[in-house]
């Protein structure tokens, strides 16, 4: 691994219990994890969105929250959104694309980039998110 290559997230499968109401759960798109098979209490996830509110993943076993950056954060087009989340020293941009719209939930895929001090990583995921 690089020097500045950051390690890629812990896999958890219970989201925290903030993470309710309208959530996005993602996963690593090389797990061909099924759409049905994420939820915030089942399922292999990587992130874990509380919509326009707050992130948590996972790094060496410890929990790891940001809060969403409403600046940075944009619409890019109609099927494409940029959101970013910063704490905790960590810097996270999510990109996706939606996919499928199946009544208020959203299946997408796109990538996920994780900063830490000097250190990135970018990854390819796929989720779900909804009310």
């Amino acid at each position: 691994m690089e020097r500045n290559t950051l390690p890629p997230p812990d896999i958890f499968v219970a989201a925290p219990h903030t993470i309710e109401g309208c959530v996005g759960l993602y996963t690593y798109d090389s797990l061909k994890t099924s759409f049905d098979n994420l939820d915030v209490d089942k399922g292999k996830k990587i992130l874990a969105t509380k919509t326009a509110e707050l992130a948590y993943l996972r790094y060496h076993g410890k929990d790891v929250v940001m809060k969403y950056d409403k600046k940075e954060s944009k619409v890019v087009d109609k099927q494409t959104t940029r959101e970013v989340y910063r704490g905790n020293g960590y810097v996270v941009v999510l990109t996706i694309q939606i996919i499928q719209v199946k009544g208020e939930e959203m299946l997408s895929t796109g990538t996920l980039e994780i900063s830490h001090e000097d250190k990135k990583v970018k990854i390819k995921v796929s989720g779900v998110s909804g009310c």
